[in-house]
């Protein structure tokens, strides 16, 4: 049996009991699954580091509560990406390339040069992502927070990201810093749908601000190239638009 458990920050009951409703639909043939949800949270990297440490699952799958998993054979499938590289470290369902820092930008998903993935967003009422790729998983830079799967246990930075932004993308980087990649796999119709009310208030640009000092130091893009670097542990990671992972040069 692969352990396998679901962590989700809670403060609408009502929305989390669908969540749950999707997960119970889930084919959990040859799995042990749980549930953690907390409450409470004064950040989502916080709440990850309580619920990870009292987890002992393999599989911990982090998703808001607003994130209803509509592919029954989910579990399967991350297993299977795992199983098949175990330098893979966590998976999403929606991930970008290339994430741009300057002040133009706000600096989320959709500002990368490349977009893998896709989810479902019922208030549009369609579904949203990138390239449909002919591999089995793409790496992206950094995954979106509705749901990362992960098989390694990295801290989460909430000594950093102490809010509700950001988080996605610093534990994203954390795993790079890790050497442990970071995938998005194929999905031709996607695998969750999503209600997604973000905002990009005062407290978003405030933790962006953030984020950027942090991590500006690993990240280097040459647009004339269309090169993207990923620097860490005198490793670099050559990420350009012409190759399918990244790989240390």
């Amino acid at each position: 049996m692969v352990s396998v458990a679901f962590i989700t920050c809670v403060n609408n009951p009502s929305v989390y009991e669908e969540c749950l409703a999707h997960l119970h639909l889930l084919d959990k043939q040859g799995f042990q699954v749980e549930v953690v949800p907390v409450q409470s949270a004064t950040s989502i990297a916080s709440a990850y580091n309580e619920a990870m440490h009292k987890s002992k699952a393999k599989y911990k799958i982090y998703l808001h509560q607003d994130t209803y998993i509509t592919e029954p054979m989910f579990l399967h499938y991350i297993h299977k990406v795992f199983s098949a590289d175990p330098g893979i470290g966590m998976i999403g369902v929606l991930g970008g390339r290339t994430l741009p820092l300057d002040n133009k930008k706000k600096t989320w998903l959709w500002d990368c040069v490349e977009v893998f993935g896709n989810v479902f967003l019922p208030r549009i009422n369609q579904a949203l992502g990138g390239k449909l790729t002919d591999q089995p998983y793409e790496w992206v830079t950094v995954a979106d927070g509705c749901l990362m799967a992960t098989q390694y246990d990295i801290p989460w930075r909430d000594d950093i990201i102490d809010g509700f932004h950001f988080y996605d993308n610093s534990q994203s980087l954390e795993f790079w810093k890790r050497d442990l990649k970071v995938m998005v796999p194929r999905q031709e119709v996607p695998w969750v749908s999503h209600l997604c009310f973000q905002k990009c208030d005062d407290e978003y640009f405030r933790l962006r601000d953030k984020f950027v000092a942090e991590y500006r130091q690993y990240l280097a893009t040459n647009v004339r190239s269309g090169r993207y670097t990923f620097a860490h542990n005198n490793k670099k990671y050559r990420f350009s638009l012409n190759i399918t992972e990244g790989a240390p040069v």
